[in-house]
């Protein structure tokens, strides 16, 4: 699986803040934070945002949703052609253009799939930033 996300971390109940231009954790969204938030079709509902995410594998998570919980598989689609076991993650460059993500790694969002983006091409390294995208170097993604 190579070197997994960063999960969330609380110091003394509050939880650490990513700053601008660094690596997102995975965790709790209900934690306050900014950990990633991913869109996510659990079988039996439909695509909604994530809750709670724990990595799996390179591209899988187990993700919970309003719907349930369930592992879902990383696909490079909008979210909403997802279908049941899917999960997708979006990310947008510094002039507000999208890309869908085929595989995260701690620190970098590689484009499966282009949006509306121009900055970068499918199979490109982005670097994966909370906030503040820098043209042709990083995209930012839902956080929360």
């Amino acid at each position: 699986m190579g070197r997994p996300i960063k999960s969330a971390e609380t110091v003394q109940g509050t939880s650490k803040l990513a700053s601008v231009n660094t690596a997102l954790p995975i965790g709790s969204s209900g934690l306050g934070g900014n950990q990633m938030i991913f869109k996510a079709f659990v079988d039996g509902g439909s695509a909604n945002d994530t809750t709670e995410i724990i990595q799996k594998g390179n591209k899988k998570f187990r993700v919970t949703t309003s719907d349930g919980t369930q592992t879902c598989v990383l696909t490079a689609v909008v979210h909403g052609s997802l279908t049941a076991g899917q999960c997708q993650v979006t990310g947008t460059d510094s002039a507000g253009g999208t890309y869908f993500a085929s595989k995260i790694t701690g620190r970098h969002f590689i484009v499966g799939a282009l949006g509306t983006g121009s900055q970068f091409a499918v199979g490109d390294r982005a670097l994966l930033v909370a906030s503040g995208p820098q043209a042709n170097v990083s995209v930012s993604i839902p956080n929360g």
